[in-house]
């Protein structure tokens, strides 16, 4: 699909929209290797809880002919587990994770040459170009990916600047929908304007520009000590669940005997922290009655 014109009110000197690439992104995203996997869990619109990974996937290609090396640098989210909150019950996903999908996925190419000068230039592209798409909407997805790619692609290529990237009316079907599209951007770090039609275009003058953070309510990293003490307390479900059962006996005895309401609170109180445990650990909400 061709880039659609920039508005008139994109400033003169904002970055050029194109850039004498190497090869084509297709042929980038086949030659792409994962180098890494990071897990997550995050809540989605339906309340339920998802376990997915994100794989860092790289490819490089070198110019035969002079100094250009293009890269790409791609992170593309796999759902691997579902939780239902009010029974604990699980559900196990299938998905592969390639380079052959457009949802959930997000991508830098990035070239580097040097000028005429000698001097190094660098230039990175958002991508995949009109395919920005999040599957379910509303999870916190894609705001995840960018902080997770633009922290990887900063790190390697600080100095980069940003190709202004076109909006295209096809990828939204609607106004609510163009909205959250044209956010999305904006709330990264990124320069938009748009046109009439739901087009328009968007640009930063440097990678580090954007942002690095996401939104911590929607999707939470299980590092290594989380899956150790998840793993752990797994171990002692049976028993926590059996210790659940024993608090509500004696929540239920002390209404009837009318006990002090200080014991009772005592006793919810616990009933309370243990359901807390099971809802960090594995996103499961026991039943308390």
């Amino acid at each position: 699909m061709p880039d659609q014109a920039p508005s008139p009110d994109i400033p003169a000197d904002a970055p050029p929209a194109s850039a004498p690439w190497v090869s084509t992104q297709h042929e980038l995203e086949t030659a792409a290797r994962p180098t890494r996997t990071r897990l997550f869990r995050l809540r989605v619109p339906s309340g339920h809880v998802r376990v997915a990974g994100v794989t860092y996937f790289h490819a490089v290609e070198n110019s035969p002919s002079d100094s250009r090396v293009e890269h790409l640098y791609r992170v593309q989210l796999s759902w691997l587990a579902e939780f239902d909150p009010r029974d604990g019950k699980t559900q196990h996903f299938a998905e592969r994770t390639s380079t052959g999908r457009a949802t959930n996925a997000l991508q830098f190419r990035v070239l580097r040459m040097k000028a005429a000068d000698g001097k190094p230039l660098c230039a990175a592209r958002l991508g995949p170009k009109g395919q920005i798409l999040a599957e379910p909407k509303g999870a916190g997805i894609m705001s995840l990916l960018r902080a997770l790619l633009v922290e990887w692609v900063a790190l390697e290529h600080p100095d980069a600047s940003l190709l202004t990237g076109s909006l295209y009316q096809v990828d939204v079907p609607g106004e609510a929908e163009m909205a959250l599209r044209d956010a999305f951007f904006s709330r990264s770090g990124f320069i938009v304007k748009p046109t009439s039609g739901g087009g328009g275009t968007f640009y930063a003058r440097s990678i580090k520009e954007l942002k690095t953070t996401w939104n911590t309510e929607k999707a939470q990293e299980l590092t290594a000590p989380l899956l150790a003490e998840a793993v752990s307390a797994q171990m002692e479900t049976p028993l926590l669940r059996q210790q659940i059962a024993s608090l509500q006996e004696q929540l239920e005895a002390a209404l009837k005997d009318k006990r002090a309401t200080e014991t009772m609170q005592r006793i919810w109180l616990v009933i309370t922290v243990v359901a807390v445990v099971f809802g960090l650990i594995f996103g499961i909400q026991p039943r308390l009655g």
